[in-house]
This record gives C-alpha cells, sequence and structure tokens, in this order.
C-alpha cells in the first residue's frame, strides 16, 4: 500500500521562492540583454562569427525571460493561461536550453578557428557574416525540431484543485518518449555541447601558452567566463534531470521523503539554470572592456540628448513667455 504523500511545505516553499527569484532575474536580465542588443545595434559592427552567434544567445536569452512572468504567477494561482499557452512556453524553454548550448558551442568551435587555425580562418573571413548566419538558421531550426514533445505533449490539466502544466504523454508510449525527451535535454543540451567546449578550449589554451600572446587572452575572457557561469548553472539541473529520468525509466519507488527532496531539487536547481540570462550581460560589463565602454557612451549620449531636449524646452518656454508678455500683459493675471 502507497503511502499519502503531502506536499504542502514543498508548495508553499514554491510561492515564495519562484516569484522572488524570477521577478530579479527576469529585471536584471532584460535591462542586461537590451544593453547588448543595443550596442550591436548603435555601436558595434558586428565584423565576427562570434558576434553574431553572441547576438542570437541574447535574443534566446530574451526569449526565455519572456516566459518568467507566468512562471513566477503559476508557482502561486496554478496555471491559469490555458493548454495553447502551455505549450507555449513549454517550448519556448525548450528551445532556448538547446540553441543556448549550441550558439556557446558555436563560439566554442569559431575562436578554436580563429586562433588554432588561423590560416584557414583568413581565407574564411570574407564569407563570415554569410557562413554565421546559415548556422545561426540551422541552429534554430534544429532547436525548433527539438521541441516538438513539448508542443504535443504539453497540456493544462487538473490535479487536486489546481490546474497545472505539464507533459501528458499516452499511457503506451509514456516512458519511452518521457525517457527519449529528458535525455535528448541532457545529451545533446549539455554533454556533447560540453565535450566539445572543452576540446575546443583546451587546445586553445595550449596555444595561447606557446604563443605567449596575452592580447588573445584579453579577447577570450568574456568568452570563456560565458561558457563557464553556463555550465555551472546548468550542470545542476541537467544532473538532477538525468536521475530523475533514470528513476522514472527504472520504475524506482521513492519514500515520501525522497520525493520531496527532489522536488526541492527540481525546484532550485531549474532557477539556477534560468538565473544564468541575467548574468551574461553582467560578464560583459565586468570582463569585456569593449562593452564597458560602448554602454557607457550609450548613457552619456542619452545624458545629452535628454539635456539638449530640456534646454530646447526651456528656451521655448521663455521665448513664448517673452512673446506672451510683449503682446499681452494682463494675461499673467489669470496663470497660477
Amino acid at each position: 500500500m502507497h503511502e499519502i504523500c503531502e506536499k504542502d511545505d514543498v508548495r508553499e516553499f514554491s510561492r515564495i521562492y519562484q516569484p522572488c527569484i524570477y521577478s530579479v532575474v527576469f529585471v536584471l536580465g532584460i535591462v542586461g540583454n537590451t544593453l547588448v542588443l543595443a550596442t550591436y545595434i548603435y555601436y558595434r559592427r558586428i565584423q565576427s562569427m562570434t558576434d553574431v552567434f553572441l547576438l542570437n544567445l541574447a535574443l534566446s536569452d530574451l526569449f526565455l525571460l519572456m516566459t518568467f512572468p507566468f512562471i513566477a504567477i503559476n508557482s502561486v494561482h496554478g496555471w491559469i493561461f490555458g493548454t495553447a499557452m502551455c505549450k507555449l512556453l513549454q517550448g519556448m524553454y525548450t528551445i532556448n536550453f538547446y540553441s543556448g548550448f549550441l550558439f556557446l558551442t558555436c563560439i566554442s568551435i569559431d575562436r578554436y578557428i580563429m586562433i588554432v587555425r588561423a590560416t584557414s580562418a583568413r581565407k574564411l573571413r570574407l564569407k563570415a557574416a554569410y557562413y554565421s548566419k546559415i548556422i545561426s538558421v540551422a541552429v534554430w531550426i534544429f532547436s525548433i525540431l527539438l521541441t516538438i514533445p513539448q508542443y504535443v505533449y504539453s497540456n493544462s490539466i487538473l490535479r487536486e484543485g489546481v490546474y497545472l502544466c505539464r507533459m501528458i504523454f499516452p499511457e503506451d508510449v509514456t516512458k519511452t518518449v518521457k525517457g527519449l525527451t529528458n535525455f535528448a535535454q541532457v545529451i545533446l543540451g549539455f554533454v556533447i555541447p560540453f565535450l566539445l567546449m572543452v576540446f575546443c578550449y583546451s587546445i586553445i589554451t595550449k596555444t595561447l601558452l606557446v604563443a605567449r600572446n596575452f592580447g588573445k587572452h584579453k579577447a577570450l575572457k568574456v568568452i570563456i567566463a560565458l561558457v563557464v557561469v553556463f555550465l555551472v548553472f546548468q550542470l545542476p539541473y541537467s544532473v538532477v534531470m538525468f536521475l530523475e529520468t533514470t528513476d522514472f525509466l527504472w520504475s524506482r519507488q521513492m519514500s515520501c521523503t525522497e520525493s520531496k527532496q527532489r522536488d526541492y531539487a527540481i525546484i532550485i536547481t531549474s532557477s539556477l539554470a534560468f538565473t544564468r540570462c541575467c548574468l551574461n550581460p553582467v560578464l560583459y560589463a565586468f570582463v569585456g572592456v569593449k562593452f564597458r565602454r560602448e554602454v557607457l557612451l550609450m548613457m552619456k549620449s542619452a545624458g545629452c540628448r535628454a539635456r539638449s531636449e530640456t534646454l530646447k524646452h526651456l528656451e521655448g518656454h521663455r521665448t513664448s513667455k517673452r512673446y506672451s508678455s510683449s503682446t499681452n500683459m494682463d494675461t499673467s493675471s489669470f496663470t497660477l
């Protein structure tokens, strides 16, 4: 006989924890990633494949951030947005999950070619913009294709008086489809990109140490920091997903305490994985000297425009007052 596992404490923790975390990440992430896009639009020329991939990475993060208000509301009130929105938001998360790792992998490979295979890189430089656009489109299409199970099986269901947004599989394909879906997230979205990143950056590090070119070290700081943060913040969630999938496939029965611990782990590690969306711009600001300079220029130009508009407004106000006083001296008695 199965024991009844009450999870009111888990739900209460989620109601408090998730809205707080997602609200902070949403605000910081929107501001930070918008600054990244603005610097590319107004100040920085897209000169390399890495620029294109970093731009797409910022877009990917923004798409994910758009789902955060819905997740925060869901943690408090349950899923009140219906099945169509459930499918859409589940899909948006999964697309970002895959595309984020894939774009970081593309950045790693591009840096490998530019530094380790410099001769080949010179030949490709003229067509770099064309190739980067083709690769970016391919990444987005591949990520969308991997998201098909989320669009097909995600539904809004009623559980214990509360609607939840979950992937609901038919009974005859439950284990196979769910197992493949979860393993695809872990293997295609983490293991393979991680191995490629380790390979590329280990060879790059060896090449830089031999060349003793410290200027290239500075250029790599932002990229390496982005990859490390992505791995550190995504790894715990990938491990939890892997363990949950193996338990499911092996039909492992868990005690109530173990089930609660798994739920806490999913809540905390998933929010940790989301947090990286606001950390990428922070890394730009602290590590990337060029980005920091461009943000300061943008703020100065915005301040100059604001002062210019204010001076014009004041000058116009003075002119109108002089005109008013010279044409009709009595109008001042009717103003407050």
